[in-house]
């Protein structure tokens, strides 16, 4: 049986539903250690989380952005969706994992995902679990964390604070992102 961990980062609710965005880091669990290692290095390298995405200068965005993107350990491992016009965030961000994971699966292999998502409280912990259900995706557990706890859920912020940069068309995403072909994966 795989273990899939799953990461989750989301932006866009400040829009009140003209765009939303859902980033996802999904790892199998055997490889998650090595992963680590190397961002905790970059991370402590820059003397900045990843989560400080915003803080960053254009030209640290794009050192830290190549820093990234010459990961193998990253290859097939960010996932996001992008949404338009809705407010059913809990109801996309469940969407968004069950494409990444049946788009990791290849063939009819055993799986299990542990989901851990940034800030989720119960209400919405049961309403993503609820979710899962319905669309047939197997988990063992379902999680909140703050991004500050964990390296993944930090770069998950990452990613999604670059994508919505990406999507909002602008040039240093636009040029950096072809850095990422084979690596990030829109589900």
């Amino acid at each position: 049986m795989i273990k899939l961990y799953c990461f989750v980062d989301e932006t866009g609710q400040d829009t009140k539903g003209a765009f939303f965005l859902v980033s996802i880091v999904l790892k199998e669990r055997k490889n998650l250690e090595i992963l680590e290692k190397k961002l905790l290095a970059i991370e402590s390298s820059d003397k900045k989380p990843f989560s400080s995405w915003k803080k960053l200068s254009f030209e640290k965005k794009a050192a830290l952005l190549k820093k990234l993107a010459n990961l193998k350990e990253l290859y097939g491992s960010i996932y996001y969706s992008a949404y338009q016009t809705s407010t059913i965030y809990t109801s996309l961000t469940a969407l968004t994992i069950a494409k990444a994971v049946l788009n990791k699966q290849t063939g009819n292999q055993d799986y299990i995902v542990t989901v851990v998502i940034d800030g989720l409280n119960d209400k919405e912990r049961e309403a993503v679990s609820h979710e899962l259900k319905k669309l047939k995706i197997h988990y063992r557990k379902i999680r909140g964390m703050k991004d500050e706890q964990n390296i993944f859920l930090r770069l998950a912020h990452f990613f999604a604070s670059f994508l919505r940069d990406y999507k909002e068309k602008q040039r240093y995403a636009i040029a950096a992102s072809k850095m990422f072909k084979g690596i990030i994966n829109e589900v």
